[in-house]
């Protein structure tokens, strides 16, 4: 019998998978949010979806 089954490994890596994904999207944010620094701007997750509605608004 298995240690470990097949939809267990898949969970896990998939685990990985995203918690690597959430700290190269932090690191970015920080990286960015250094670099540009205006007060007037919003900040936080809000920022991101208000500019992705901008680029699609053209």
């Amino acid at each position: 019998m298995q240690l470990r089954t097949t939809a267990g490994r898949r969970t896990r890596n998939t685990v990985v998978v995203a918690l690597i994904v959430a700290a190269v999207w932090a690191g970015a944010s920080l990286a960015r949010s250094a670099t540009h620094a205006d007060p007037s701007a919003p900040t936080g997750p809000v920022a991101h979806f208000s500019r992705a509605v901008e680029l699609i608004r053209g």
